[in-house]
């Protein structure tokens, strides 16, 4: 799969801010070739990568650390979904999927994020 360049996303308008949900190609760690598309949490845009957050209905697994999206309807999902905050990943532009995020964290989530972003740094983040 692939998306645009990171010359042609900037001149589409494709802009990534923090808080907001895109899709993305996300690539998985152990088999960098091999990925899916998912929903992800913009944390920081960056010129080269940005930093994400996967966005999961899946269990939660104890090896991960999770913050629970309340307003998960509002923010454009379609299921009930949390954000893994550890590990957080990057994602290059060309792996942004769509011209437009599918939402915004409602303000409650993104304080709620920050806040779970803010106690995870000293594990592994």
């Amino acid at each position: 799969m692939t998306g645009l360049s990171d010359s042609a996303a900037r001149k589409s308008g494709l802009d990534p801010r923090p808080w907001e949900i895109w899709l993305a190609y996300v690539r998985f760690a152990d088999h960098p070739d091999v990925g899916k598309v998912r929903p992800i949490v913009i944390i920081d845009e960056r010129v080269s990568a940005i930093v994400a957050a996967k966005v999961t209905t899946a269990a939660p697994q104890k090896r991960f650390l999770y913050c629970e999206l309340t307003d998960w309807q509002a923010e454009g999902l379609l299921r009930p979904s949390r954000a893994q905050i550890v590990p957080l990943f990057q994602v290059s532009r060309a792996d942004v999927l769509r011209d437009t995020p599918l939402g915004t964290l409602t303000e409650r989530d993104r304080a709620a994020l920050q806040a779970a972003l803010n106690a995870a740094d000293g594990h592994g983040r």
